[in-house]
Formats: C-alpha cells, structure tokens, sequence
C-alpha cells in the first residue's frame, strides 16, 4: 500500500513540538533557535517532506502560475516567444502554464475559463485568427488576472496592454529593400484581416510603394488563412496574371516556405524570377540550400520577454493609469 507523504503534523508529533514551530523552522524564522530549527529540518530530510504547495498558494492567494495561449507551438516563432517568457518567469519563481488554441476562438475560449478556474495569477495571449471578440478576455481582467497580448495585437480595441515588434516600418523596409534589388512588381501576401498585425504590415507595405513611386495595384495583394492551401491559392492567381510580381512580401516566413515549394513544383521556371521576404527569421532557415532573399526578424525572445516583464508590473507594482504599449524594432537579415 502506498503511504501517505509526511506532514507537517507528523514532524511535530516525533519531535513534541507545536506545528506552528516545525513550520517556523522550516522557513528559517528568527524567532526559532538554531538547535530546533535543525532537529526540524533534519528529520524533513529524513522523512523527504515536501511542502505542499496547494496550501501555500492559497494562504498567499496566488498560484505562482502564468497562463500562456500561443496558437500553435509547431511555428519556431511562438516556441521562441516560449522561451523568453519562461527564462524570466523562473527567475522569478513563476511556472508557465504553455496552451495552444490551435487558431480556435472555440478552443482559446476554453483555455480561457480552465486558466481562471485555475487561478492562475496572469494571462499572456496571442490571439487566434479567429478572434473578434474579446469578452473572454475582459472576464479575466474583471476577475482580477491580468492580460497582456502580444505578437498579434488585439484589432478594434485600443485599450490594452501588448507587446509586438513594429511591423508597419518593418514592411517598408522589406519594399524599400526589393525596390533597391531592382523591383517594382511587388505582391503582398496578407495576414487574416481578423488580425491587426496584418493590418499593420499591409499599411507599411503601401506606404514603401507610395514612397518609392510605385503604383499601388490591388490585384498583387492577396489575403491569405495561414494555410498551405490558402498559400498556394494566392500563388497560383499572382502566376495567371499576365505581368506576374518578381517580388512577394509574406506575412509570415511559412508563407515564404509553401509559395516557393509551390513554385518549385508548379511553376519552376518563374521560381528563378521571383524573390521573397517574410517575417519571422526562422532559425531552420540556417540549414536550407534555397533560402528566401531576405527575412524580417521580429526578435521573438526579446518579444516574449518583455511581454512577461510587463505581466509581473502589473500584477505585483502600483496600480497606474492607462495601459501599457511596447512596440519593438523589426531587423531585416538578408540571405
């Protein structure tokens, strides 16, 4: 039978002491003498206690827990957002509880409610490209756990705490950057229009062309679901126009990698007259013979960070007025 783990009562017991100076002892106070602070702490090691940490967080009334909804941990990108959150977490005494929506409102309305009946002390989010609504969300910060969005940027509402990487300017660079390889067709392979990032990204995209005195021509922008097929759709429409681009601009690196497995299947001939840039930088790009042009790095550790950084101030500095925006720098890493 399996026995049952040591208790705090059961060292009281052994010694003939209160329960109250065997929890004293474990937690080093002043006001217990070196002698029974090492009996007690002697005879823990010997019976292997271990404090039980359900007890503890609801005498603190918090978890020491940060919820986490990514929608998919099979992109590189959101892994290494994973990273910078937990680096910091656990240097400050904090687990990570990592979720997938899976690109599902359905889903991340679900992980939602299990985050709140887990009383998990704050809540870092990037939105599924799903989300219209955020009354899920605004459940938690009422409950009091506070949320803060990062990477994708909540889209119509204005009053929230987020963390992203700027990708207006960082779009313009990447057109700035074709027009100076010689480019002039330039298509845009556009985000969700769920999603404000793609916003952002297609408004930085026209105002390069604006700027570089390119005509704006609104048969090259195509929206696309974050799919394969959605991909390869928007690529085989810009391949039956009659001038095809020479450059394409993704929303996304795995935009870059299924248009150009595309066009080495279908179209190989047009793969030799076409360049791409996308966003994110993805290290696996290191071990590839055909790389894209260029890539946009939207330092996701830097991202996931200071998205946790910004978690922590809320939840355990001075209330302040208003909510909080950080808005990192995009670097364009050329192949």
């Amino acid at each position: 039978m399996k026995r049952s783990a040591p208790t705090i009562k059961e060292i009281a017991k052994n010694l003939n002491i209160s329960v109250s100076t065997v929890s004293k002892a474990l937690h080093n106070h002043p006001s217990i003498g070196l002698t029974t602070k090492e009996r007690v702490q002697k005879l823990a090691r010997e019976l292997n206690y271990v404090p039980n940490q359900a007890a503890i967080q609801l005498r603190k009334q918090k978890s020491s827990i940060i919820g986490v909804i990514l929608p998919t941990l099979i992109d590189q990108f959101f892994t290494l957002t994973v990273n910078g959150i937990e680096d910091y977490a656990l240097k400050n005494n904090y687990n990570v509880f990592i979720t997938q929506s899976h690109e599902s409102l359905t889903r991340e309305k679900e992980l939602v409610d299990i985050m709140q009946r887990a009383q998990v002390d704050g809540v870092i989010v990037a939105v599924s490209k799903e989300t219209t609504s955020y009354d899920h969300f605004n459940a938690l910060e009422k409950a009091g756990i506070p949320v803060v969005y990062f990477v994708r940027q909540p889209k119509g509402v204005m009053l929230r705490n987020w963390v992203s990487c700027n990708g207006n300017e960082a779009a313009a660079k990447a057109v700035d950057f074709l027009v100076a390889q010689g480019h002039r067709r330039i298509a845009h392979l556009k985000g969700p229009d769920s999603l404000l990032t793609s916003e952002h990204r297609y408004e930085g995209y026209k105002d390069a062309l604006l700027r570089n005195n390119i005509a704006y021509n609104a048969d090259l922008i195509k929206v696309c679901d974050l799919t394969k097929a959605g991909t390869q759709k928007a690529m085989k429409e810009l391949l039956q126009m009659d001038q095809p681009p020479t450059a394409v601009l993704c929303f996304k690196d795995y935009m870059v990698l299924d248009a150009m497995q595309f066009l080495r299947k279908q179209s190989p001939t047009n793969k030799k007259k076409m360049e791409f840039i996308g966003f994110g930088n993805l290290p696996m790009f290191e071990y590839f013979d055909e790389k894209p042009l260029a890539s946009l790095d939207e330092r996701p550790y830097k991202i996931g960070e200071q998205a946790i950084v910004l978690l922590l101030k809320l939840m355990n500095g001075p209330k302040e007025e208003g909510y909080q925006n950080i808005n990192l720098e995009c670097e364009l890493i050329e192949y």
